[in-house]
């Protein structure tokens, strides 16, 4: 039971299972906990970040790499989401701030913003090693016809 700080009850529910009766119940929601947190990593690398189901690599080396890059970014970004010292607060800020994605009101930021940001961050990295910021203001002029 959940119970508000009245001590009344605000929800209820059951844990349903068909493991051993010497498993006792945290055991067993400790087991869901895991569970339910490699649920959304998969979530993450399947659909809101790498998108791995439409991937158009054919050979087992193509996909291993993909696979092995793509799963470092993910783990990069639960590490940054899960960070609770003021530094990492204000990269996960930052990162979402940068995504241009919005988050529901109170919620803190989420994996697949910080995933966006990360990407958007490197790749603006990678665009400045290449390029002087002359070069870009220059570019971005003509682009946007000023």
């Amino acid at each position: 039971m959940v119970k508000d700080i009245n001590e009344k009850t605000v929800a209820r529910w059951s844990l349903i299972s068909n493991v051993p009766t010497e498993i006792t119940a945290v055991e067993l929601t400790t087991w869901y906990y895991w569970r339910w947190s490699i649920e959304c990593y998969f979530k993450l690398l399947k659909q809101a970040g790498h998108d791995i189901e439409s991937w158009l690599q054919t050979t087992p080396e193509a996909i291993l790499r993909r696979l092995l890059i793509s799963c470092m970014a993910c783990v990069l970004t639960w590490r940054v989401q899960r960070c609770t010292d003021e530094q990492n607060q204000k990269v996960r800020a930052f990162l979402t701030r940068l995504s241009g994605r919005q988050q529901k009101r109170g919620k803190i930021e989420s994996a697949p913003a910080i995933l966006a940001g990360l990407s958007i961050l490197l790749n603006t990295l990678q665009l400045l090693s290449e390029y002087s910021i002359d070069e870009l203001n220059e570019i971005a002029t003509i682009a946007l016809g000023t």
